[in-house]
């Protein structure tokens, strides 16, 4: 994979200095570029067929286990991406409004904002709270959105369930799938909520994305407040959103 621009690592301050925003926060690993976009997007055909044709519309999507809920939802987003020439030419515009139709439904944003942002987001005003909401979610779909013109090359396969029926907090575990590679862990972690099943973190390679980016929340906020914590996403959000206009992100 190139553009190695967009491939996000840990940033650690130099000892004895309190860590400062910068637009080079909030990084990850590079080897997560495409894994994470798998995560947040589903971009990724499924080698287990059978699950994701059990998903048929007969179910409420929320209302279906969740195996068949990451399968159905995985393959709508890929057929959606293929059939879509915009997405494939990352559309920022035509990508955001696919995260609102087909991933905001089956995600528990607001917990997983809320896990990300630890103890301070009980601190946070309803304002700040709507901000963060906002300002994350542009972040990762910013972030990843570079990664959608790959998502055809692999294939996931979905793992057995290690969960019971009764659980209502499980994660369902699966394995990235590349021509000549090792395939690579991918799990998603879902609560059962009034409202269905609904995803609130992934792990990749043994990290979870919550735990990741609460490291460097708290370190944002011990540093410079709430505000300036949201002041740092929002400046990162426009300066990826100059790069994509210019071509260089």
């Amino acid at each position: 994979m190139q553009n190695h621009s967009l491939l996000v690592r840990k940033s650690h301050p130099l000892r004895g200095e309190r860590p400062r925003p910068s637009s080079a926060a909030f990084r990850m690993p590079g080897g997560f570029l495409l894994l994470v976009l798998v995560a947040l997007f589903g971009g990724l055909l499924w080698s287990v067929p059978s699950l994701a044709q059990q998903a048929t519309a007969v179910t409420p999507m929320s209302q279906r286990p969740p195996q068949e809920l990451v399968a159905s939802v995985t393959r709508d987003i890929l057929e959606t991406i293929k059939n879509d020439k915009s997405l494939q030419q990352r559309d920022l515009r035509r990508l955001s409004e696919l995260v609102d139709q087909k991933v905001m439904p089956v995600v528990n944003f607001s917990r997983m904002t809320a896990l990300a942002m630890g103890r301070h987001w009980r601190t946070a005003s309803p304002e700040q709270q709507q901000r963060l909401l906002a300002a994350f979610r542009d972040l990762l779909m910013l972030t990843y959105s570079e990664a959608l013109r790959y998502a055809p090359e692999a294939t996931i396969d979905i793992r057995p369930a290690r969960y019971l029926p009764s659980d209502e907090d499980v994660i369902v575990r699966t394995a990235l799938i590349r021509p000549g590679k090792e395939p690579i862990p991918l799990d998603y972690r879902l609560q059962k909520t009034p409202d269905g099943w609904k995803i609130y973190d992934f792990n990749v390679l043994g990290l979870w994305m919550v735990e990741h980016y609460r490291s460097q929340f708290t370190q944002l906020v011990s540093a410079r407040g709430i505000d300036g914590l949201i002041t740092t996403l929002e400046e990162k959000n426009q300066a990826l959103r100059q790069a994509a206009a210019s071509g260089k992100g």
